[in-house]
């Protein structure tokens, strides 16, 4: 066990110390923070090089609860207080709520012409002005009206710039500038836009493959694990899509901040069902009571509280957001501890799902620790990578499932060919021992046979005066030993039938039938029922025996008369249908009772009202036609009569 420990959580420390390693130099090339314009309080100075972007973080002047324009500083206004952007989430520190109101101020020194300001999301509404002039407005202040975009604006001037930017709030939990403005060139602003909407195209697109690929697998195959796997890649897909809806300018800021929320949640929640199902937790009093309804719940909470009740209560705002951030800390570290029930057992997806909410936990635990130090240039945030990996830890889990499945099937199926093999060996052994059992048996049985019947004629040839009675014994003995000579070369044949030695030829279905129907005709209408021919105009051929089609035929034809009524008919024809010959006989008797039709060449089966018979007749009719390569089948009707037809294949018409 301790070896399987070592197996399963080997990787995970891999990948943690390797995500480490990454996110360390990630942090200091994609971060705004760590690229940030040097300064004081109230102004930065341009010091980058000309294909460099620099951030404006630091020393911004802070009015909240006010909207002031540049002309309120030709007096020599002195600022209020100072803050860095990305301090504040929202007004509620100054204002007491997150809706309202304020004004920033910065001065860039040092500035060279060519350069342009870009302002990404104001939240929720604002306007900018460079120099004293406004040069763009998002959305609008009054009245109100927000909008979610990132904007570009040039700045015409050298050396200090002034830039001052109002927003303004009554929408969401978020307020103010809580993103850092750049200075650039425009090639180099316009690469840092474009690099960021890649990495969000693949984070995005990746996903929906993924998604469609599972949700298609669970409409063939009805598999939940398919479909969860699925859900959740849609999801995450869905959550990582806000930048393009920004790039459109799209202004349903109440929508889009809420479907964020309730993608990100329904992740979560597939999360944990797909965890509690792959390390076989999902059973569990505490998994199914508390945890998978409260990931239900914050995704109906996450749907309903930003579009209807933050809007008329922004009291509850901050406390909104703090409940998405603990929930998120709960499901990393409960997606962690569920994996860790499979950590001591041979489960092939412990490692992937061990990986991925390990990446995801420590994705979101640098979240935790670097707010308000981080912020991407390029790439995406660190939640939205965890969720990333939760959907390729997923997506590899389910890929090395449906090989082990496969693998699995693929063993089961070689295993069991050799036991259809071998249970095959076994049957045709005993068919053999007991074809070679009745051949011997036959053998054994007909010398005494033929002495039997030797005896008899001697008996009758030689010149022994035999009395009335005695003569009469005798010749009921030679009789039934006629009668048991028939059955004895029925059996004969039967058993050569067996082992395949009875003699096959070419047989000329009209002329055989031609000759059946003038041999038996005497016999048949002797009982007074009409026997008729019917024959096609073509000659057809078929390979067989002629002594044990006519066994079948006389059975048929017979066993017809047994039930035909006197003026009744027994009709014997031949057909062409799809490469075969239908044989059938018809007649016009009592017909066969619906619920027996099934066990009708049964053998042992009989239906005369008697018993006399023994059940054999049409039996040996499906044995002969399927030696033959052929079928029989029966449709009556009660009262009406009934047909019997063999089905045969042709060789050869003329």
């Amino acid at each position: 066990m301790i070896r399987q420990i070592k197996k399963n959580i080997l990787p995970l420390l891999l990948v943690i110390l390797a995500s480490a390693v990454v996110y360390g130099i990630w942090f200091q090339w994609d971060n705004k923070y760590t690229s940030a314009l040097p300064g004081g309080y109230g102004y930065n100075v341009w010091q980058q090089e000309q294909d460099e972007i620099g951030f404006l973080v630091d020393g911004w002047e802070y009015y909240p609860g006010q909207l002031l324009e540049p002309t309120d500083w030709e007096n020599g206004r002195k600022p209020e207080g100072y803050t860095y952007i990305g301090e504040y989430p929202n007004f509620s520190s100054q204002l007491g709520s997150p809706y309202g109101v304020a004004t920033y101020r910065m001065i860039v020194e040092d500035a060279d012409s060519g350069l342009v300001l870009y302002v990404p999301e104001l939240l929720c509404a604002g306007r900018v002005y460079i120099d004293g002039v406004l040069v763009g407005e998002q959305g609008s202040i009054e009245p109100y009206s927000p909008l979610v975009s990132n904007e570009i604006y040039s700045i015409e001037g050298t050396g200090s710039i002034e830039i001052v930017i109002q927003c303004a709030n009554y929408s969401h939990y978020y307020s103010g500038m809580y993103y850092p403005p750049a200075i650039g060139t425009l090639s180099a602003v316009l690469k840092m836009m474009i690099l960021q909407l890649v990495v969000y195209g693949l984070l995005c697109f990746v996903s929906l493959s993924v998604a469609l690929s599972y949700l298609i697998q669970y409409l063939l195959s009805r598999d939940q694990l398919m479909g969860w796997a699925g859900l959740l890649s849609l999801a995450f897909s869905l959550r990582v899509s806000y930048p393009f809806f920004r790039a459109l300018g799209i202004s349903w800021i109440k929508a889009l901040h809420a479907v964020e929320d309730v993608g990100g949640n329904v992740v979560l929640l597939c999360a944990i069902i797909l965890a509690g199902k792959l390390c076989g937790m999902e059973q569990h009093r505490f998994h199914r009571k508390v945890a998978i309804p409260a990931a239900a719940g914050l995704c109906l909470f996450t749907l309903i509280f930003p579009v209807l009740i933050l809007p008329y209560a922004p009291i509850f705002i901050n406390a909104y957001g703090s409940i998405l951030f603990v929930w998120k800390i709960f499901t990393a570290g409960y997606l962690i501890v569920l994996a860790s029930h499979t950590i001591s057992t041979d489960e092939a997806l412990s490692q992937y799902l061990i990986c991925a909410a390990g990446i995801y936990g420590m994705w979101m635990l640098a979240s935790v620790v670097l707010a308000n130090r981080f912020e991407p240039i390029y790439g995406a945030w660190p939640e939205e990578y965890g969720g990333f990996a939760l959907v390729l830890g997923y997506a590899a889990g389910m890929v090395r499932r449906g090989v082990r499945l496969e693998q699995e099937n693929q063993h089961l199926t070689l295993h069991l060919q050799e036991e259809v093999e071998r249970k095959n060996q076994g049957i045709e052994t005993l068919l053999s021992e007991r074809r070679e059992l009745l051949a011997n048996l036959l053998h054994d049985v007909k010398n005494p046979l033929s002495a039997l019947r030797g005896y008899a004629e001697l008996v009758r040839s030689g010149s022994v005066d035999l009395d009335p009675e005695t003569a009469g014994y005798l010749d009921a003995l030679s009789q039934r030993v006629e009668v048991v000579g028939d059955r004895f070369y029925l059996l004969q044949e039967f058993s050569r039938g067996e082992r395949g030695m009875f003699s096959r030829e070419s047989i000329c279905l009209n002329e055989f039938l031609k000759e059946f129907h003038q041999q038996n005709r005497p016999d048949l209408e002797l009982s007074g029922i009409h026997f008729t021919l019917t024959l096609p105009p073509q000659n057809l051929f078929v390979q067989g025996n002629r002594e044990r089609m006519r066994i079948a035929l006389e059975n048929l034809c017979f066993n017809a008369l047994s039930f035909t009524p006197e003026d009744g008919n027994i009709d014997l024809s031949l057909a062409l249908e799809d490469g075969y010959a239908l044989v059938a006989v018809r007649d016009t008797g009592a017909g066969i009772d619906p619920q027996v039709l099934p066990r009708i060449f049964d053998r042992g089966f009989t239906q005369r009202p008697d018993n006399s018979g023994e059940g054999l007749g049409l039996y040996l009719v499906r044995a002969i036609t399927l030696e033959h390569g052929g079928t029989v089948s029966v449709s009556s009707e009660l009262g009406k009569g009934s047909v019997f037809t063999l089905r045969l294949p042709v060789v050869k018409q003329s």
